[in-house]
C-alpha cells in the first residue's frame, strides 16, 4: 500500500514538473515570436533527427556519408519548417478561440442566472399581486351581492340594482383572472403538484365543462355538438385542472366563432393507448404566427372578434401548461377562414379502461 502511494506521489510530481517545463518552453517560444519559434523548433527537429540517423547507421555498420547527412538535415528543415509554422498559427488561433469561448461561457452563465432571477421575481410578483387583489375583490363581491339581493332593504332606483349586478359580475371576472395568474405562476415556479390526482371517468369531466360553456354558446349563438367519451374511459388526473383545460379551450373556440357557427367536441383512443379529445370550431382560424402568439402568456390575437369578447391571453397558455403537467400535449391546427382544431392528447399511462370510476 505504501509503495502505491509513493508511486502516485512520484507520478504527480513528474506530471507537475513536465507541465512546468512545457509552460516555460511555451513562454520562451512566445518571446521568440512566430518566425523565431519556427526556426527554433525546426532546429530542434534537425538536431534530433540527424544524430538519430547517425546512431542507426553506426549500429547497423553502414558507412557515414557527410553529404548524405547534410542532405538529410536540409530535407528535414525544408519539410518541418512550413509544418511547424502552420501548426504555430493553428495553436495560436485555437488559444484565441478558447479564450473567446471562455468569455462567452462566463457571459452566458451570468445571463442565465439573471434570466432565472428575473423569472423568479416575475412569478413572485404575480403571486403577491394576485394575493393583494383578493382582499378588495372580496369586499367588492360581498357588498355588491348584498346590494344585488337587497338584503338591507329594497333599492328604489332600478339602475342601482343593475349597477350592483354589473359590479358583482366584474368581481367574478376579476376572480377568474386572479386564479389563472396564480395557477400559471405556480406551474412556472414548479409549485403546482399532482398529489391530489384521482381516477375518474373522463366523460364526467367533459360533461361538467360543457354544462358551463353551453350558456356562453347560447349567448353568442354558437352551437356546441359533443360526442362524449365512453363511460369506461377513466383518466388519472386532477379533475379540477382537466375541467379548467376544457373550459378554456371551448371558451376560446366560442370566442373566435361567429354567430351561427358550430363547435364539435369528440374523442377517440390513440394507437399508443392514450386518448385524444378534439375541439373543432368553424371560426375565423389563425395563422402560424397567431398560434404562436396565442400560446404565449398574455398574448392576444387581434382580429374582428376580439372587440366583442373580454380576455387576458391566459386561456390557451394555462390549458397547455396544465396539460403538460399531466404529461399530455396540446396540438393546434388552423388556417385563416377554415376554423381551428385543438387536440388534447392524454398519455397512455393516465388512461385506463374497465370498471367505472366513482364520480367526483
Amino acid at each position: 500500500m505504501g509503495d502505491v502511494r509513493v508511486r502516485r506521489r512520484s507520478a504527480k510530481y513528474l506530471s507537475s514538473r513536465l507541465k512546468g517545463v512545457l509552460d516555460q518552453l511555451d513562454g520562451q517560444m512566445a518571446r521568440l515570436g512566430r518566425f523565431g519559434s519556427t526556426a527554433a523548433l525546426t532546429a530542434m527537429a534537425v538536431g534530433t533527427a540527424v544524430p538519430l540517423h547517425f546512431l542507426v547507421r553506426t549500429l547497423e555498420g553502414l558507412p557515414i556519408q557527410p553529404i548524405a547527412m547534410v542532405n538529410l538535415a536540409f530535407e528535414i528543415a525544408l519539410v518541418s519548417a512550413p509544418i511547424i509554422f502552420y501548426a504555430r498559427d493553428v495553436i495560436a488561433q485555437l488559444k484565441t478561440s478558447r479564450a473567446i469561448m471562455d468569455g462567452m461561457s462566463r457571459r452566458l452563465k451570468v445571463s442565465v442566472e439573471q434570466a432565472q432571477q428575473a423569472n423568479r421575481a416575475k412569478s413572485a410578483f404575480l403571486a403577491n399581486m394576485s394575493h393583494e387583489l383578493r382582499t378588495p375583490r372580496n369586499a367588492i363581491m360581498g357588498f355588491s351581492e348584498v346590494m344585488m339581493d337587497q338584503h338591507l332593504g329594497p333599492l328604489d332606483n332600478p339602475r342601482y340594482l343593475a349597477y350592483s349586478g354589473d359590479i358583482h359580475a366584474s368581481g367574478r371576472y376579476l376572480l377568474g383572472i386572479i386564479n389563472d395568474i396564480l395557477d400559471l405562476s405556480k406551474i412556472e415556479a414548479g409549485k403546482m403538484s399532482l398529489e391530489s390526482a384521482e381516477e375518474f371517468p373522463l366523460r364526467h369531466a367533459v360533461e361538467g365543462s360543457l354544462s358551463i360553456c353551453c350558456n356562453l354558446g347560447e349567448k353568442f349563438d354558437v352551437r356546441i355538438d359533443s360526442h362524449l367519451p365512453p363511460e369506461d374511459v377513466n383518466l388519472l388526473a386532477v379533475e379540477r385542472m382537466i375541467r379548467q383545460i376544457l373550459i378554456n379551450l371551448v371558451g376560446n373556440a366560442i370566442k373566435f366563432t361567429p354567430a351561427g357557427g358550430c363547435i364539435t367536441i369528440a374523442g377517440a383512443m390513440t394507437a399508443g393507448g392514450g386518448y385524444a379529445l378534439t375541439v373543432q370550431d368553424s371560426g375565423i382560424g389563425m395563422t402560424e404566427e397567431d398560434i404562436h402568439k396565442a400560446l404565449t402568456p398574455f398574448g392576444q390575437v387581434e382580429n374582428k372578434m376580439t372587440a366583442t369578447h373580454n380576455g387576458t391571453g391566459l386561456g390557451l397558455p394555462l390549458a397547455k401548461a396544465m396539460l403538460e403537467l399531466h404529461g399530455g400535449t396540446l396540438d393546434i391546427t388552423s388556417a385563416p377562414g377554415s376554423g381551428t382544431c385543438l387536440t388534447v392528447n392524454f398519455p397512455a399511462d393516465r388512461i385506463s379502461l374497465g370498471a367505472k370510476a366513482a364520480a367526483a
